[in-house]
């Protein structure tokens, strides 16, 4: 469960960015988590709301494959905020607070640049009947000029760990520990690797492939996947995967032009494409009277990216993760990207806790007035706004002095709390269709 994330010198944001999943008293339920299990991020366009999701990626990607990718020549990928003198001089760096599937909370940052990682450090909360202790314990950290320290806490074979580093002063500790099998750091681990997800909406249908395969196999997902679109109202009574069937004729002129312009064989062509056991989603639509199966390019792509978001949210909401959904409503429905939000909010959808933070230009979903009725409450709504000199900043809604009742949607778009697009872009391209140069 991810609590709190900073980071500086990547992108489009230059100055350090400190983002919280943690519940304001004043919005949260009595008996709620201190976490929220939902953030929406808003913002005009090129603000660096994308940005700021692919910050959070960045730092997962780094711990999970720092180190098994590479070599100690490696040069560290880095994107730093280029609007500046000498962008690369400067080091970027990751703060992560969560609470790992241990139940304990760790702390872990690192800072870096293009040759090595300058500092890094590890550290956990002890759980004291049922509170986690103020004060934190080391499992490790390093620096450029003072090598490596374990804490007690730290098991394994420090020395290989330490020599490792000398080797790999590019890699980090936790991702070259994790390869060593290090039990006491895999928790931490398991977090950034498997733990944290990155979606882009408009990509939906790279979860294609694996619905393929579950309503091939008839999974107990593919058979919820049938009944939830049944009931998202799309009209359609069933979907299933069936049989691919190209004529003869077809796929013997397609094996004779693939040896004619490429030279493979027509063996070759038969065990790549595997024609026999090709198959599609065909997707059932029942009338009053009759009924009739759709292919994925003859259905309503909004329909297939539902059927790909309902398949996301099962997966991701049957264990703790943290979702990242970049752009959420260029794939989905209004009313459907309600429905997911609800689905994060509700404790018996959500009954471990996961959490989705996602970036939408959707106002429908902060568009209401009073408490009682708002899907999402202030101190879950971030702005990303980009300064004159072309930096981002990122900053809660609740810095505002929002008042209890406001309805944040309207006075969003009215350009009360910033983060929306320029109000004179209207009269410059006035100024442009009529031929006024001034």
């Amino acid at each position: 469960m991810l609590i709190d994330f900073s980071f500086s010198n990547f992108r489009s944001f230059r100055d350090e960015q400190a983002f919280s999943m943690t519940r304001d008293e004043k919005f949260m339920d009595p008996d709620g988590s201190e976490q929220s299990p939902i953030t929406a991020i808003y913002g005009a366009n090129a603000s660096g709301k994308s940005n700021f999701l692919k910050a959070l990626r960045t730092m997962s990607s780094m711990v999970a494959n720092s180190y098994s990718q590479g070599n100690a020549d490696s040069i560290i990928y880095r994107e730093p905020f280029l609007l500046q003198k000498d962008p690369f001089a400067q080091p970027s760096s990751f703060f992560l607070e969560f609470i790992a599937n241990d139940g304990l909370k760790y702390r872990y940052w690192f800072r870096y640049d293009n040759q090595q990682i300058l500092e890094e450090e590890l550290t956990f909360f002890k759980d004291i009947n049922g509170r986690f202790s103020t004060h934190s314990s080391l499992l490790f950290s390093r620096s450029a000029d003072n090598g490596v320290k374990f804490g007690t806490s730290f098991k394994g074979p420090r020395t290989q760990v330490r020599k490792t580093i000398e080797l790999r002063p590019n890699a980090l500790l936790l991702s070259a520990a994790a390869a060593a099998g290090i039990e006491s750091i895999q928790p931490v681990f398991s977090f950034f690797q498997r733990g944290i997800a990155y979606y882009e909406a408009n990509a939906f249908d790279q979860e294609l492939p694996l619905l393929l395969d579950e309503f091939k196999k008839e999974t107990p997902l593919s058979k919820n996947l049938a009944t939830l679109i049944r009931y998202a109202d799309f009209g359609i009574s069933d979907v299933k995967n069936v049989p691919i069937n190209v004529p003869p004729e077809v796929w013997s002129r397609v094996k004779e032009e693939m040896h004619k312009r490429l030279g493979i064989d027509e063996g070759k062509v038969e065990e790549t494409f595997n024609v026999k056991n090709a198959s599609q989603l065909q997707f059932t639509h029942t009338g009053d009277s009759s009924s009739a199966g759709f292919s994925p390019d003859d259905e309503s792509r909004g329909t297939v990216a539902a059927l790909s978001f309902f398949s996301l949210a099962i997966r991701q909401l049957s264990s703790q993760s943290v979702t990242l959904i970049d752009e959420i409503d260029t794939s989905l429905h209004p009313t459907l990207v309600a429905e997911l939000v609800k689905l994060y909010a509700d404790s018996e959808t959500n009954p471990h806790g996961s959490q989705l933070i996602f970036t939408t230009h959707d106002v429908s979903l902060i568009n209401q007035s009073g408490s009682a009725r708002r899907l999402l409450q202030p101190d879950q709504i971030w702005l990303v706004e980009k300064n004159t000199d072309g930096a981002s900043e990122l900053f809660p809604v609740t810095d505002l002095g929002i008042r209890k009742g406001e309805n944040i949607g309207k006075n969003y778009l009215n350009g009360v709390y910033g983060a929306t697009p320029k109000p004179d872009f209207h009269t410059a391209f006035a100024q442009i269709v009529n031929g006024d140069e001034s």
